[in-house]
């Protein structure tokens, strides 16, 4: 095996060998590099390199957008609206947008339905019932159900009419990840009378 690579420029004429060597060790450098800027933006661990902290500085100023330009956080809540039904409360998301019945990502209706929930939880008079994490969501919203609030959705298209409801789910720490079957857990719920066009 040889210890240097060929490497062809245009002209078929002049080679240039690399030594492996030299591959090896800038492959293993931009490596240590990613993973200081991986291991220093990531949340609290048991890991810990030495002059990690140096590192988000400095990442900080190459890359000022950092990983939230492209994404959402995802230790953000999540609002998950629901509807009363035959005397039981029903989940009402239309998400995952990917699923069939949104067409995998053509129908649009998934996607408003996040700006219809958010313009409800914007109205005034929105009371919350706080939910033990530890009984089932149905009891919250049972719970919630005490003192509903009547709301008009000004939706073109609404989603939530009549008797709906929307709980925050707050997602379960990773380091808790094994405790629970759940990947979120509810924090509060509010009950709405949804008056629709």
């Amino acid at each position: 095996m040889s210890r240097s690579l060929r490497i062809s420029s245009a002209r078929p004429s002049r080679r240039v060998p690399v030594p492996r060597s030299w591959i090896t060790a800038l492959t293993a450098g931009w490596t240590v590099v990613a993973l200081y800027v991986a291991q220093s933006f990531l949340p609290h661990n048991v890991i810990s390199l030495p002059g990690q902290d140096g590192a988000r500085s400095v990442a900080t100023v190459v890359a000022p957008q950092g990983w939230a330009f492209f994404t959402k956080s995802a230790t953000d809540p999540q609002y998950a609206p629901y509807r009363f039904l035959n005397g039981r409360w029903e989940g009402a998301s239309l998400t995952p947008h990917s699923r069939a019945g949104n067409v995998f990502g053509f129908d649009r209706a998934s996607r408003s339905q996040g700006i219809e929930i958010a313009l409800l939880l914007h109205e005034e008079g929105i009371e919350w019932t706080k939910c033990d994490t530890s009984a089932p969501l149905d009891d919250c919203l049972t719970r919630a159900a005490d003192k509903p609030v009547t709301l008009a959705n000004s939706s073109p298209s609404p989603t939530l009419c009549g008797r709906a409801a929307v709980a925050e789910m707050h997602p379960v720490p990773w380091a808790w990840r094994h405790l629970s079957a759940d990947q979120h857990t509810p924090k509060r719920a509010t009950v709405w009378n949804v008056e629709c066009p």
